[in-house]
């Protein structure tokens, strides 16, 4: 009997589905999975601060992926995460902008991100922050080990993104340094478990119930040791998630700004491509992975590179999207916030106290009732004038996006950071002896520099002190009170203000000073201020300019290098052609 053409038509349609369906899971699909990381707002293409052009930016990102869809369906894109602290726009987006959107929630929906990790940057941005951001974004955000105490999890622990019939699982994981780097105050109830515990759980659950063809890691943990945290887990994973938990065909992670593309070996034998595409958006990290569907499952093999994106032009569109924000941050960062009574310098601070460091003191000995204060500079500027205070003047005198944190630490504690700092910056001069500062030449601008950063420098308010240089290190030290005429005292605790840095900064030389570990620090966790010490600072002199005042800056004068005549001998030479500030 002849069938009607009809149904010749619905059972020739079927079988070509059937044989295409078979053919395409039988078939190699090539997918392309682009990355970036620790991006900490680079959004612009301009540093709003000064007009600078940037060497990595989204906007310059923007231009690669959209080279890279041309033409490919088969795209993804990912982040490794420190997304929501690091730059003006930031800033601006948090403190100062109520009527817009979401900025790096707007960026990143452009760009049509497939999915990100909780990075630690942008848990300590606050929850007011990162729930403004989750709230606005079109993809999820992602990291199974952080937990509230009922164990319900924070976030998505992984995502799951089809091409081509290709199931790929993506599974979000943050460094357990969280635990100590961030105050308490600042995580909540929420808690950080072991990520390779929580590895060594999920990728059977991708594999088995997910069916998933292709596992990635999406890490915001670096390679290989840091920190470590009280349960003894490291900082930086991605070796040991190798080492113990087997079934991962791509990791892509940062954290540790450090750019990477190789290939290793997981506990099975079976070789897994790490990518870190490192910091600031001026590289990209590409894997190329061709998938062989078979009827025993998927084969995976891959190719990755890193990829310079200094040299590409920023993408037009992009730009003018979100040029009503630029617009806003420039106006935001031109603007006159208050006015200082003093100018504002900061290249003495290696021998002398500075108006700068004192503005910074005396913000942090009005934290908590504290009783000492440490800090340190940060600038990129040398001096602001007397005169009109603008936003801008404020960032780059003080640069970083740094908390004020109180702790209790011991008057021996605190001599032994400031004998640490010192050994850092002078040498023992006697007879013979050519140099008091320790200098190198800095190779661009030709200036003498500090052979360290200027930020592990450490000056000290709420206590008088000197600093003899003729002898040795160790023992230059001498605390000759409290700043309000009481005795000190080595075995005393005192509530101590200081920053997130030193709190808990992998380089802080408080931790490397006084021989704490990180988790041991916490022990000595008092509180958290709510917002940065630059919001202090604007806040007071904007206050000061609703009533027309300038703001005068307490002068401390409590420490000294002596012998003076000796020291004053030593800086007319070395002080000639000195800068504070490294250019990079």
């Amino acid at each position: 009997m002849r069938l009607s053409r009809t149904i010749e038509y619905l059972l020739l349609s079927a079988l070509c589905i059937a044989f295409t369906e078979c053919s395409d899971r039988h078939s190699a699909v090539t997918i392309r999975l682009i990355a970036t990381s620790d991006t900490h707002g680079c959004i612009f293409a301009d540093d709003c601060l000064d007009g600078s052009e940037r060497m990595g930016s989204l906007a310059k990102f923007s231009t690669f992926i959209k080279s890279e869809r041309s033409g490919n369906r088969n795209v993804i894109y990912l982040d490794a995460g420190d997304i929501l602290q690091g730059s003006i726009e930031l800033y601006h987006d948090k403190t100062a902008q109520f009527v817009r959107d979401n900025l790096p929630a707007k960026a990143f929906n452009l760009l049509g991100c497939d999915a990100a990790v909780m990075g630690n940057h942008d848990l300590a941005a606050g929850s007011q922050t990162y729930s403004g951001f989750m709230r606005s974004i079109k993809f999820p955000l992602l990291c199974a080990n952080l937990k509230y105490p009922d164990s319900q999890y924070f976030l998505p622990p992984y995502t799951i993104i089809e091409k081509q019939g290709v199931k790929i699982a993506v599974l979000g994981l943050i460094t357990p340094s969280v635990d100590f780097t961030i105050p308490e105050d600042l995580m909540g109830e929420l808690k950080v478990s072991d990520p390779v515990e929580t590895a060594r759980y999920w990728v059977p659950v991708l594999k088995e119930r997910e069916k998933a063809d292709v596992v990635v890691g999406l890490f915001h943990s670096g390679y290989n040791g840091g920190r470590v945290a009280s349960d003894g887990s490291l900082e930086n994973v991605v070796c040991s998630i190798l080492d113990k938990v087997p079934g991962f065909d791509v990791i892509v992670y940062g954290h540790d700004h450090v750019s990477r593309c190789l290939k290793m070996a997981d506990c099975q034998g079976d070789s897994v491509l790490l990518v870190n595409p490192g910091p600031y958006a001026q590289k990209a990290a590409a894997a190329t992975l061709t998938v062989q569907m078979g009827k025993d499952g998927a084969s995976v093999s891959s190719t990755g590179q890193l990829v310079d994106l200094t040299t590409q032009k920023p993408d037009s569109k992009f730009v003018s999207a979100l040029s009503g924000w630029h617009n806003d941050v420039v106006q935001y960062a031109d603007s006159v916030i208050g006015t200082s009574a003093i100018p504002l310098e900061v290249n003495a601070a290696l021998w002398r106290d500075v108006s700068v460091l004192d503005l910074v003191h005396s913000t942090q000995m009005r934290f908590m009732g504290a009783q000492v204060s440490l800090t340190a500079p940060v600038p990129t500027v040398l001096t602001v004038p007397a005169g009109p205070f603008k936003v801008r003047d404020m960032f780059r005198l003080y640069q970083f996006e740094n908390n004020m944190v109180s702790v209790l630490l011991t008057g021996s504690q605190i001599k032994d950071v400031l004998e640490y700092s010192a050994g850092l910056f002078y040498y023992t001069v006697g007879k013979g002896t050519d140099h008091l500062l320790k200098l190198k030449k800095d190779p661009v601008s030709g200036k003498m520099v500090p052979e360290n950063p200027a930020s592990s420098f450490l000056t000290a308010s709420g206590i008088d002190y000197t600093i003899d240089v003729t002898k040795p290190e160790g023992n230059r030290v001498r605390i000759v009170s409290m700043s309000n005429g009481e005795k000190f005292d080595a075995d005393k605790q005192y509530r101590t203000t200081i920053n997130t840095y030193l709190y808990s900064g992998t380089e802080s030389v408080l931790l490397k000073a006084t021989g704490m570990t990180a988790s041991e620090m916490k022990k000595r966790f008092q509180a958290s201020a709510s917002a940065d010490i630059r919001y202090y600072i604007l806040t007071k002199f904007a206050v000061n300019a609703e009533v027309d005042k300038a703001v005068k800056i307490d002068k401390y004068n409590n420490w000294k290098l002596v012998p003076e005549r000796t020291v004053d001998g030593y800086l007319s030479k070395d002080t000639i052609d000195f800068e504070l500030i490294t250019i990079k």
